[in-house]
């Protein structure tokens, strides 16, 4: 807490001034206006309100398959996987040939490193009709359990309807990357790259591909620009060193090895976090201390999550929402993060370290008197406290 109070007061003090198609809503229009803003609220990891909205879709909806179907991605997007196998089950019950659920029960057991049972879920996402996503899912499950040959035949498989679906193209480099095939490799790499070439992830492993075929200096650019944007990612660290001294850069590419060491070592922290969540799924301090690794790596978005998660266990976890806060603030989302805080006082208006930084992101905003304000709030309470004094002090002199 301390950390990001004194983050939030060093930036004030310098400042001048793949998703599976969900399958045709088929409720009335009122329960299907709840699904949609559930769908909303469950991008932005907000599970707790996506489910109530799901249960006011329930109370208008004739037929109930679409919001167990939809209750099934939030649970399998909290990693509940036992609610989510019920929610789906629940929605084959209502329409027993409904296109998703079978893909999702796939999805859920290969998280589970159950790789079988996912191969036997995803030829029953097939018998529904061919598509692209369970004949690509059943190439990844093959790959782990050594079935190369059968995870090719798939990948291919999935190309032969859609020749532009990268995400096959990415899958069939990663297999002959792992086979020794680099030149193969290469070539399915760059046709997944060039077709999105602001895929980070296919960027990065065609640009791999290029230093181990010794030709790195081709992929320097490239993966300098993946560090800036991943600066948590230990390979794009460890192979530009590799290409920089390739080229000749023998000072700037031990830089990055050296670099490269201390990424692996906050990962496997990070690491060490998630098997901790998955023996302890039910625990919210977990999720919380996963966060809080991710968001010092800089992993924002995979941060939110967890603390998301978190919340769903533990909604009445103050410290929990203002770190949530303090993400919002640090990913640039400056309206968010004052609504959470505001959020968080009207429930606990006793918490100091809030009113803090609520007080700092207003005078930030340049709304000087809402950050009065909530300093002042402080003082009532707290008439020592030297965090306000300095604060409004500073305030007084602009």
């Amino acid at each position: 807490m301390k950390y990001l109070i004194l983050l939030i007061f060093s930036l004030y003090c310098c400042s001048s001034n793949e998703k599976q198609t969900e399958n045709e809503t088929r409720v009335n229009p009122k329960a299907n206006r709840y699904l949609l803003q559930g769908s909303d609220l469950l991008k932005q990891h907000n599970f707790t309100q996506a489910l109530a909205f799901a249960d006011s879709a329930d109370k208008y909806a004739t037929q109930k398959a679409d919001v167990h179907f939809f209750k099934g991605r939030v649970y399998s997007e909290l990693g509940r996987f036992a609610e989510a196998e019920q929610a789906y089950k629940n929605t084959l019950e209502d329409m027993p040939g409904y296109k998703g659920v079978w893909n999702n029960l796939g999805n859920n057991a290969y998280r589970q490193q159950n790789f079988s049972l996912a191969i036997d879920f995803y030829k029953k996402e097939l018998t529904l009709g061919r598509a692209t996503i369970p004949l690509r899912a059943l190439g990844r499950a093959f790959v782990e359990l050594g079935q190369t040959d059968s995870a090719r035949t798939y990948f291919e498989k999935a190309i032969e309807l859609d020749d532009k679906y990268t995400a096959a193209y990415f899958n069939l480099a990663q297999l002959e990357e792992d086979e020794g095939n680099l030149k193969k490799a290469l070539k399915y790499s760059s046709r997944a790259y060039g077709i999105e070439p602001e895929n980070l992830e296919y960027r990065y492993v065609y640009s791999t591909l290029l230093v181990q075929l010794n030709r790195g200096s081709e992929a320097i650019y490239n993966l300098k620009e993946i560090v800036r944007q991943w600066p948590w990612h230990h390979g794009a660290h460890y192979n530009l060193g590799r290409a920089l001294i390739e080229a000749g850069q023998q000072v700037d590419g031990k830089k990055y090895l050296e670099q490269a060491e201390q990424v692996r070592a906050a990962q496997a922290k990070i690491d060490h976090l998630e098997n901790t969540v998955r023996a302890l799924p039910d625990d919210p301090y977990s999720y919380a201390a996963l966060a809080f690794a991710l968001r010092k790596a800089g992993r924002y978005n995979d941060a939110m999550h967890s603390y998301k998660v978190a919340l769903y266990l533990d909604q009445d976890n103050f410290d929990i929402w203002n770190n949530v806060a303090n993400l919002y603030l640090l990913q640039g989302d400056t309206v968010t993060a004052l609504a959470t805080y505001n959020y968080i006082v009207t429930r606990n208006p006793a918490l100091t370290d809030v009113w803090l930084n609520m007080g700092v992101v207003y005078a930030l905003s340049n709304q000087k008197e809402k950050a009065r304000n909530a300093w002042e709030r402080i003082l009532a309470a707290e008439p020592n406290n030297a965090s306000a004094q300095k604060f409004i002090r500073k305030l007084n002199n602009n």
